[in-house]
């Protein structure tokens, strides 16, 4: 790898709980994420979020905010550069694509579990904690 990759990835919340799915693919394959991917050249970073969130779990997404933006950096095979939203369910029903399977909603509770079971990627952990979820 010889570039920076950039990304954006969103905190969708309904009903108190988040939502969440496990990550087929490398890096973190098998550990559970928000869902998120690439931006696309000359796209704005808003339009990215919504589209990889409908991408990836079939949602419709309303009332998107930025939230903090985050580097990985893993020399020399990862550099990325993840910029990370909140927003919230508004429409259709979860069908996980081929990025993101099992996708649903997780309780504060059922996130704490899934901590205890070091299910989660550090990436995610990180994020989960700054915004109150862990």
């Amino acid at each position: 790898m010889n570039n920076i990759r950039v990304g954006c990835s969103a905190l969708i919340k309904y009903n108190d709980k988040l939502l969440l799915g496990i990550r087929d693919k490398e890096p973190n394959r098998g550990m559970i994420i928000t869902p998120g991917g690439g931006i696309e050249l000359f796209e704005n970073m808003k339009n990215a979020v919504k589209r990889e969130v409908m991408e990836e779990t079939g949602l419709e997404i309303c009332n998107i905010h930025q939230l903090k933006t985050y580097e990985i950096i893993n020399s020399p095979n990862e550099h990325r550069i993840i910029i990370y939203w909140s927003a919230d369910y508004k429409g259709n029903s979860i069908s996980s694509a081929t990025d993101l399977k099992n996708a649903k909603f997780y309780s504060k509770s059922e996130i704490h579990q899934l901590e205890k079971a070091g299910k989660l990627s550090n990436i995610t952990k990180q994020v989960l904690s700054d915004n109150g979820w862990l």
